[in-house]
């Protein structure tokens, strides 16, 4: 009998599918692994959502196209809604712009460290991947150095995480232009960004950079990440090509009703993200105060280090305690990432470093 497996491509049998750590049994007091909001809904506004819910007919496929969700995107970031593509979660929409870009040859270019689902998508896609590692301790890119990766594995798409996941850096509108110089098309994951300062949001570049397409998400900001939902902006015609790569009706009625609550009124998001805000730098400052090596972070996370500490035994300690924390390091760079949570949250995953041997 012929093995099935030979038919799956190579390139996607050679990676490892996005997994979790098997978790230790032990109380869960404070879940910082995942980047998510310590703040949830209140309730008030989880009722009107659930009221917007009941009124949809729900043996009835969602309206295509999302319209009505298009509608709020466009009146929040300004721009017109032929150019923005809903989906479930941005991760969807990453995958799909990959596989309308994955010409034969075609190298995504990423710099190091990098969200890990970004090497499954591109290899899923048939797509090689070229990597510039970062620069420690404040993990900031090599301008010269990307563009030149790019230039030596042409045709390349670029691809940033801004705010970087997992270490909280961000990159300038003015490199985003000169990074359109040599790539026709330039992909930016900015899931985090409406924690990091305003001049770091790249939407304003769409009109001068044609190739630019934006990715975001309601997971962090709004507090949604039980809902999968996100978007991609880009500029007419490669939004058109986008959109074919996405399957239909794939915002489901609940997370657009969700989403269209929300962003009637983004009061709750506002507010919760100027409450981690200032919680990430007192954060940071305390940790920076244990003797950490912490990268500055324009997200809802820290990146850090404890010099002479085995993160992974670290991480194991926290965990026995009710703390889960995310070990992204590697032997060459041994790094934690800690999601800012509520200050409580954060005070008790200080005492278990300070306290670790």
């Amino acid at each position: 009998m012929k093995d099935p497996l030979s038919m799956v491509r190579d390139e996607v049998r050679a990676i490892a599918a996005y997994s979790l750590l098997p978790e230790i049994d032990a109380p869960l007091v404070a879940k910082l692994d995942f980047n998510e909001s310590p703040l949830d809904v209140p309730d008030e506004l989880k009722d009107r959502i659930l009221a917007r819910l009941k009124a949809r007919r729900w043996g009835y496929y969602p309206a295509f196209g999302a319209m009505e969700l298009r509608a709020a995107l466009a009146r929040r970031t300004g721009r017109p809604a032929e150019e923005i593509v809903p989906g479930n979660g941005s991760g969807e929409l990453i995958a799909a712009a990959l596989s309308i870009l994955a010409r034969p040859g075609t190298t995504l270019v990423l710099p190091k460290p990098a969200f890990s689902l970004y090497f499954q998508v591109a290899a899923l896609a048939g797509m090689t991947v070229a990597t510039l590692p970062l620069n420690p301790p404040d993990f900031s890119l090599d301008e010269d150095a990307f563009l030149k990766l790019c230039e030596k594995n042409a045709p390349a798409v670029p691809l940033l995480c801004s705010p970087n996941n997992p270490t909280g850096g961000t990159v300038s509108r003015e490199f985003a232009r000169r990074l359109a110089e040599v790539s026709p098309v330039i992909l930016c994951d900015q899931a985090y960004v409406e924690f990091a300062r305003p001049e770091f949001d790249l939407l304003p570049l769409l009109d001068a950079v044609p190739g630019l397409v934006i990715f975001r998400t309601f997971s962090k900001a709004f507090s949604a990440a039980g809902f999968r939902i996100g978007y991609a902006v880009a500029r007419s015609p490669l939004v058109d090509e986008l959109r074919k790569a996405v399957l239909p009706f794939n915002v489901d009625i609940a997370a657009e009703s969700f989403a269209a609550e929300l962003l009637s009124d983004p009061t709750f998001s506002e507010e919760s993200v100027a409450a981690v805000t200032r919680e990430r730098e007192r954060f940071a400052v305390a940790l920076r105060g244990l003797g950490a090596s912490v990268a500055p972070s324009g997200a809802n996370f820290l990146f850090f280090s404890m010099p002479g500490v085995d993160p992974a035994r670290l991480r194991r300690h926290c965990l026995l305690n009710g703390v889960r924390v995310r070990d992204l390091g590697t032997p060459d760079l041994p790094y934690l990432r800690v999601t800012v949570g509520k200050p409580e949250e954060n005070d008790l995953f200080l005492r278990l470093v300070k306290e670790f041997e």
